[in-house]
């Protein structure tokens, strides 16, 4: 483990893992590593959404990505101090676009080229230890790095339990593989409608990342 890795686990985060992301962004062609930050959400997170406590849901999926954005802006200055560029992914900094569910530079992105889990058929990331049950940041750097080996197909095997959660059967068939646009595994118009919809009624879905089998193996444990 070297010394970025354990300062951002000290930190907090779940899993760390590095990537080449060359190209990927055309505003940081400087900065060609991604470092992906993994961080899971409580157990008790997960049980808000299979209870339908949707406003406790989100308080507690906040602060959660308040959390790794300081993190990841420490890891910033971490890497900063030792005589290297970077740039934390933060969300205000990513500049997501809620109509389309769109970043910059997809943090799914960064984390399936550092090894870390794969893309659900719900379009979540997923990891082996705790399914979908995380959130996810980054920060970008040209610090060198030992990178991760890529993950490029979906682990998901004959799981269908999101595609058959999902309320207005926005999920493909089609598995996962980085070959694929993301359009062919989910109609993301029907997705974004319906979350937009939800949330502005104080509700939500995310039933996708509550009955993912990983994420129930999680809770188990």
């Amino acid at each position: 483990m070297d010394e970025l890795e354990k300062y951002l686990l000290g930190l907090g985060v779940s899993k760390v893992g590095y990537a080449d992301v060359n190209g990927l962004a055309k505003d940081f062609v400087d900065l060609p590593y991604g470092i992906s930050l993994v961080l899971k959400l409580p157990k008790e997170t997960i049980q808000l959404v299979e209870n339908e406590d949707y406003p406790e849901y989100w308080k507690s999926f906040h602060a959660k990505i308040a959390e790794l954005t300081k993190i990841a802006l420490k890891g910033e200055e971490f890497i900063k101090s030792n005589g290297y560029n970077a740039f934390a992914l933060t969300m205000q900094r990513n500049e997501c676009d809620m109509e389309k569910l769109l970043s910059i530079l997809p943090y799914k992105t960064i984390a399936t080229k550092s090894g870390l889990g794969w893309i659900g058929r719900s379009a979540l990331f997923v990891t082996p230890e705790y399914g979908s049950a995380v959130v996810l940041g980054a920060i970008l750097t040209d610090m060198p790095l030992e990178l991760g080996t890529p993950i490029t197909d979906s682990e998901c095997d004959d799981c269908e339990n999101c595609q058959n959660a999902c309320p207005v059967k926005a999920i493909n068939p089609q598995k996962w593989n980085d070959r694929l646009n993301r359009k062919d595994i989910i109609d993301i118009e029907a997705c974004s409608e319906y979350i937009i919809d939800q949330y502005k009624n104080g509700l939500g879905c995310t039933k996708c990342i509550s009955e993912c089998k990983l994420t129930q193996e999680y809770l188990k444990k």
